[in-house]
């Protein structure tokens, strides 16, 4: 299979896999012949990318570590939680603690494999699968950190609730396009005391899911908010969601132009020891998909093709089957495979859309 933008597709391409919807509901199957209707449907439905059978990697398989149909579950849990809160009503807490839960045991099960995520996003719902990406990312960290259940299980609900007290913004600031004035970047800091305050109420949440929600926004060098807290005072629970939001939101657009993944975590090394904790930064940046499977790329030999096998702690050093030689020539049969982990002088010059 290959991974497509919705804008590149064709009529006649088959679906390799299937296109779930808002509540984890199946908008076209796999094995689906798209037709323009439906490519125009996907479009209307704000999906981005898609996967599609390619007979040339036909044995490809995309894996991720918690897959788009219990996502999109958490995300209307996500949903609710946050309207609840707006009108004054309380969280459903077992709803929240059986999706932390389903997370965890699918995030368990590919403990082995690098971190994958599909770009899920509804349109008018971004703040809620940011939500639920972020709580992946900060299961998937913890895990490589070697928190238990119990740590993995606060860290997840700290993780998916984090910006629930941005359900006290006025909606007029949420909706806001562009980037916010000064008064409007200093009422929208208020989301991490809203957060701490809504969740420190919830005894079966405990303190330190609540601390999450108040110190995301906390920078490693002290220069964040709401305290201006540094290093070790900020608990490791806020550590760690703080690089997983800000990843989600580079890749997902939420800070503008949508960022490549291998760039977002550019990035966030760049700011190890500054806005990140060092150590953190070191898990997560070596167990990320930058170039995830299924993706076209362009090599430093002139080659293209597919990326099709991504190494666990090696994710910049992936396995690509080639598709073209480096003069654009396809191949038909026996196609070269190119492994990066063995070829140390050839890299990735470039992600492709196609």
């Amino acid at each position: 299979m290959r991974r497509v933008p919705v804008h590149k597709l064709k009529a006649g391409m088959k679906l390799a896999r299937p296109v779930f919807i808002k509540g984890g509901r199946i908008l076209l199957n796999a094995g689906c012949t798209l037709k323009e209707s439906y490519i125009n449907r996907l479009s209307e439905f704000g999906i981005t990318h898609v996967y599609v059978e390619d007979e040339r990697i036909a044995d490809v398989r995309v894996e991720e570590i918690v897959n788009e149909e219990t996502r999109l579950r958490a995300a209307e849990i996500v949903r609710k939680a946050v309207a609840n809160t707006r009108f004054g009503m309380r969280l459903n807490v077992e709803e929240v603690k059986n999706i932390v839960s389903e997370l965890m045991d699918q995030i368990l099960s590919h403990k082995e494999t690098v971190a994958y995520l599909s770009e899920i996003r509804i349109i008018g719902e971004p703040l809620f699968h940011h939500s639920v990406n972020v709580a992946v990312y900060s299961i998937f960290t913890g895990l490589l950190r070697g928190y238990d259940e119990r740590k993995l299980r606060e860290l997840g609900t700290g993780a998916l609730l984090h910006d629930i007290g941005k359900s006290k913004l006025p909606a007029h600031l949420l909706g806001a396009q562009g980037p916010l004035s000064g008064p409007q970047l200093e009422e929208m800091k208020n989301h991490t005391v809203y957060g701490f305050e809504l969740l420190r109420k919830e005894p079966d949440f405990g303190l330190l899911v609540a601390h999450i929600a108040f110190q995301h926004h906390e920078n490693f060098d002290g220069s964040g908010y709401p305290r201006g807290l540094k290093g070790e005072e900020i608990h490791e629970y806020a550590r760690i969601t703080a690089v997983g939001n800000t990843y989600d939101r580079l890749v997902g657009g939420l800070e503008g132009e949508k960022v490549p993944p291998h760039q977002a975590v550019e990035y966030i090394v760049a700011q190890s020891g500054r806005i990140f904790d060092p150590l953190i930064v070191k898990l997560f940046s070596t167990n990320i998909a930058v170039y995830p499977v299924g993706s076209m790329v362009r090599l430093t030999t002139g080659e293209t093709g597919v990326v099709i096998h991504v190494p666990k702690n090696y994710p910049t050093r992936p396995k690509v089957r080639i598709l073209y030689d480096k003069e654009g020539n396809p191949y038909h049969k026996n196609f070269p495979e190119v492994d990066l982990l063995q070829e140390l002088t050839v890299f990735i010059e470039e992600v492709l859309e196609e």
